[in-house]
């Protein structure tokens, strides 16, 4: 479970309003799923980390982001090795 704040992905639009900071936070989410889409999409997808803001949205929406098959099996992967290689690396601390 992550102690970091989770944002609420429930907010009511009514019709006639605006929100700059939901339009700005939505375009954040698909700018950084597509980032992660294209590299895991990559022939060299294993090479590639996930960055601590791509984590973030995973850990905050990633029940509501849809991926292509591949894609999340490789996504799964690159999560798996960095999870091992940062608890091996805490046995060294």
């Amino acid at each position: 479970m992550s102690t970091e704040k989770r944002f609420i992905n429930n907010i009511v639009k009514f019709p006639g309003s605006e929100n700059p900071q939901l339009d700005e936070q939505q375009r954040e989410i698909l700018k950084h799923t597509a980032s992660i889409a294209a590299k895991m999409s990559d022939p060299k997808w294993h090479n590639y980390p996930i960055t601590q803001i791509e984590l973030s949205i995973l850990s905050n929406h990633g029940e509501t982001i849809e991926f292509a098959p591949i894609t999340a099996a490789r996504l799964n992967s690159v999560l798996a090795t960095s999870l091992i290689r940062n608890s091996f690396m805490e046995d060294f601390l």
